[in-house]
């Protein structure tokens, strides 16, 4: 694959260029970042394809339902032993939420085998947990990273979304009460 910038130069136009075959092979291709190499909160940017049926099917992830729109991800910067992130939403209003909980693990992708940063979030309760969604993240430069969103704990066919930096200061969920196990410990 012959590109005219240098890797390290891309912004998401690159990515979003390039079909679902080719990011995948670029998936493949890219290692996971290493740790605390994503802290913060990224813009969220949803693979739109390059047909309107792929872009519809994007719309609606985006929009996220009764007019709440993804902005993107917050992601402490730590892995395991209860680290997690969240999703940021917008809200018709203008309001900021910050929920659908995910645990940030390092570990073996189902994808190719390979090490890779995970959004786990069946260790929540919210929708995307119910359904065993599970993120992965690869690095693709210091302000961009090419991720995978796919249901059935990895199982299901990925979808890929990207987020871009720089990142602006990891807030920490609204409510560290909401989406917990029955009996899980905050």
């Amino acid at each position: 694959m012959l590109h005219a910038d240098p890797i390290e130069h891309w912004q998401v136009s690159h990515l979003a260029a390039l079909d679902y075959d080719a990011l995948m092979n670029l998936f493949k291709s890219l290692e996971a970042p290493a740790l605390g190499d994503v802290a913060g909160e990224y813009a969220g940017i949803d693979y739109l394809g390059q047909s309107e049926e792929t872009f519809a099917a994007a719309l609606e992830r985006v929009k996220a339902g009764d007019g709440i729109f993804w902005l993107g991800k917050g992601i402490p910067g730590e892995e395991g032993d209860g680290a997690s992130g969240y999703n940021r939403l917008r809200t018709p209003d203008g309001t900021v939420l910050r929920r659908d909980r995910f645990g940030v693990h390092r570990g073996t992708s189902p994808i190719d085998g390979k090490e890779t940063l995970m959004l786990k979030y069946s260790d929540f309760d919210n929708a995307a947990g119910s359904i065993g969604f599970l993120d992965e993240v690869r690095k693709v430069n210091d302000n961009l990273y090419l991720c995978t969103g796919t249901p059935e704990e990895g199982s299901g066919t990925p979808g890929f979304f990207f987020l871009a930096g720089p990142p602006a200061p990891f807030h920490g969920v609204d409510d560290r009460e909401s989406e917990l196990h029955e009996g899980a410990v905050v």
